[in-house]
């Protein structure tokens, strides 16, 4: 009897160490995919895949070039990275700001498009979307602002007016939504070693050292490519020029061959 009552437990072991073993050998190849390929092994993966309705996807068809381009497999896995964004963060408005359902979707399809070629997209590192209707000032920098990331806060703040116009002009590297999610990244990438941070890190360092050779960087600057704010910092740079690979694609490779190279990896995106 008592051998009887043993069984159940060590099936339990057993495949409790499968599984462990599983994940092991998952997370090894991983550290060799991205060390021999520059991505993670697998990016998309759902049991459950959400959906969004067809009002939804026409919103997006007409409003946003970067959907409208994928195939209806990755339109699939964007909408369920859209209704996953949506469902987990908050979205709180300031100054009577009505936040309607297509804000919130303009919102989270930016962050998803720059995270499309990441596994883990769901990041802790915010918790919150706060959303003005114009610049407000902010106390953390003491400044105005148009939007910010604030780490301490877990927030991701934007003023609607500058987000939507840099929605509407496609073409001009300005690009609000984008500059301060990759400023989320950014930050999230150094405090986490999943495979898609460890890619992350491991281009931006490539990046840097590029940047920082005295030539390369004065050939950046005298170009007129990139303005001038990028060179204010590392984290603003980064910002900058993934504003330029979404924004202006064509320009950035024929200007910055490699650089573009090392954001397109940086991100596991091909145009």
């Amino acid at each position: 009897m008592e051998v009887l009552v043993l069984i159940p437990v060590i099936i339990i072991l057993i495949l409790a160490v499968v599984y462990l073993l599983f994940l092991f050998c998952l997370s090894l190849l991983d550290d060799i995919s991205i060390a021999l390929l520059n991505k993670p092994l697998y990016v998309h993966f759902y049991i459950n895949p959400k959906k969004i309705s067809p009002n939804q996807q026409s919103i997006l068809n007409q409003r946003f070039a970067f959907y409208s381009k994928l195939n209806q497999k990755q339109k699939n896995y964007f909408n369920h990275r859209l209704v996953k964004f949506i469902n987990k963060y908050k979205f709180i408005s300031r100054e009577n700001l009505h936040i309607t359902e297509e804000m919130k979707m303009q919102i989270a399809a930016t962050y998803v498009m720059l995270t499309f070629g990441m596994r883990r997209y769901l990041i802790s590192i915010f918790d919150k979307i706060i959303i003005y209707p114009d610049e407000y000032y902010s106390k953390f920098s003491e400044q105005n602002h148009k939007g910010e990331f604030n780490p301490a806060m877990k927030a991701v703040v934007f003023s609607w007016k500058h987000f939507y116009e840099g929605q509407q002009i496609t073409n001009d590297n300005l690009n609000l939504g984008i500059h301060e999610f990759t400023h989320v990244i950014h930050h999230n990438s150094l405090r986490n070693q999943d495979a898609s941070s460890l890619n992350f890190k491991k281009q931006y360092e490539k990046l840097l050292q590029e940047i920082t050779h005295l030539p390369n960087r004065q050939r950046l600057i005298d170009s007129n490519y990139f303005r001038i704010y990028a060179f204010t910092n590392q984290f603003e740079f980064i910002s900058v020029i993934i504003e330029h690979y979404f924004e202006t694609p064509n320009e950035f490779q024929a200007e910055f061959p490699e650089l573009f190279q090392n954001v397109s990896r940086m991100l596991n995106h091909k145009f």
